[in-house]
């Protein structure tokens, strides 16, 4: 059984060589032309029908002989994809193979190769070394400007922020009153304020001052005895004279004045 199927398997085989030799015969004759040219250039036409084939000179029938030719001939024929990626990449000359062409990635010209300039070549490499260190500090001196441009914008709108901040306060008046004395008088000069508080509080004091004299005297008079001198020491008492009653000055006159003119109108 064994022999059998051997037998069978390279019948097969057989057929299927015949199969592709018939079919490659075929597609010769029919890249073939059926006609031969004849003389002066006009094709020989065959009188029969018969297809006349051109003879194959001498270095096509040598040619046809050298195994090597032959087998990548049969190489180049061959189907399905690794065969085809293979004509596609498969160089053209034997030089090929060490040599790639001026468009692959691996060419490298022999001026490139073979230069002698080591002086120029390190001239470069300095050359790209300081241009690369001066982008360096460019982008470094960029970035260090625009962030100090930062910096100080954002410490111009803390400035804005404060002063306004400030100018609300001073609108509002609500913190300048700690500083400021509840009475207008000036505890540094020694003067009242100026305007109608001021002569208000002036009057006020001299009224506190004719007040008190007032009650000196009468505790003189009214509380001792009523002889002119001093009974536990027989000196003589001082003459204790009222001052004037004080009366409102200036502004505060004015306007008492004129409140009660006003008022006096409205009766």
């Amino acid at each position: 059984r064994r022999c059998a199927r051997r037998h069978r398997r390279e019948k097969a085989a057989r057929r299927q060589r015949a199969a592709r030799a018939r079919r490659r015969s075929e597609q010769r004759a029919a890249q073939t032309p059926l006609t031969m040219p004849g003389p002066h250039g006009s094709p020989l036409k065959s009188a029969n029908g018969f297809r006349n084939i051109l003879p194959m000179t001498r270095s096509e029938r040598r040619s046809q002989r050298d195994k090597v030719a032959l087998e990548k001939d049969r190489l180049m024929k061959r189907t399905g994809l690794a065969a085809r990626m293979h004509r596609e990449n498969a160089p053209r000359t034997s030089d090929g193979l060490v040599v790639p062409e001026a468009n692959a990635a691996g060419f490298c010209s022999d001026a490139d190769r073979f230069h002698t300039d080591v002086a120029g070549e390190e001239f470069l490499k300095r050359r790209a070394r300081y241009e690369r260190e001066q982008t360096n500090y460019a982008t470094k001196r960029e970035g260090r400007v625009k962030q100090e441009e930062q910096r100080w914008a954002a410490l111009q709108e803390e400035k804005q922020q404060e002063d306004a901040y400030w100018s609300n306060q001073r609108e509002i008046g609500v913190k300048d009153k700690k500083n400021k004395s509840s009475v207008p008088y000036d505890a540094l000069t020694l003067q009242y304020a100026p305007g109608l508080d001021g002569e208000r509080l002036r009057l006020h004091d001299d009224k506190i001052r004719y007040r008190a004299a007032l009650r000196s005297r009468n505790l003189q008079t009214k509380g001792e005895s009523r002889c002119g001198y001093d009974i536990l020491n027989g000196r003589d008492k001082p003459d204790l004279r009222l001052p004037e009653e004080p009366q409102p000055q200036r502004e505060l006159a004015e306007h008492i004045a004129k409140v009660r003119a006003e008022a006096l109108s409205h009766k």
